[in-house]
């Protein structure tokens, strides 16, 4: 049986949080949806949010917030997300942190920005990205060291580190499957 329609819509600045939701999709098309992608900075979404079956909406931590787009998005639909079944994945080297004090920091970070937005989404999870050293400039790069020596992460900035735990993307995925009612059993393989 197909769950319908699903849109993920994701806000990303150095490809992880993409990636994710693809992972996502990925799942969600599996068992048996048909899944539309949008990168909030580059457009919008071809349909109106009240005409999918669910929304999943996915950002990475920007400077302890949400990105724009994605903050944007949510406020100008916040209706229609409260309305049809919905999720949210917030992405975050935090969300990796072998300290539970950068865990705990990200998922207060998810936490207050569902409040703040009075989002009631269905399931939301708080997803380990990446520290993408080789893509940052001096000055983020240099702070990104600085962050992550604190939280016990690597500082060899002569590379990238992933930090993403795809079973735990798998999971949420089925359990956002499980949330918009695809009925077919969601192969995470």
């Amino acid at each position: 049986m197909s769950a319908g329609r699903v849109l993920v819509i994701y806000g990303t600045s150095y490809g992880q949080t993409a990636k994710i939701a693809r992972r996502i999709g990925e799942v969600l098309q599996r068992g048996g949806a048909a899944v539309e992608y949008c990168d909030a900075a580059r457009g919008r979404p071809s349909l109106g949010p009240e005409q999918y079956s669910a929304i999943v909406v996915g950002a990475s931590l920007i400077a302890r917030g949400v990105q724009p787009p994605i903050r944007r998005f949510v406020r100008e639909n916040l209706a229609a997300l409260n309305r049809t079944p919905s999720a949210f994945f917030l992405v975050s080297a935090s969300a990796g942190s072998p300290s539970a004090k950068g865990r705990q920091a990200a998922q207060r970070i998810l936490d207050g920005f569902l409040a703040a937005e009075s989002w009631r989404p269905a399931a939301s999870a708080s997803i380990a990205g990446a520290i993408n050293y080789t893509k940052y400039g001096f000055l983020l790069r240099w702070y990104m060291k600085r962050a992550s020596a604190m939280h016990g992460g690597s500082t060899d900035t002569s590379r990238d580190h992933e930090y993403t735990d795809w079973n735990q993307v798998e999971r949420f995925a089925a359990e956002v499957g499980d949330t918009v009612g695809i009925l077919q059993t969601v192969d995470s393989r």
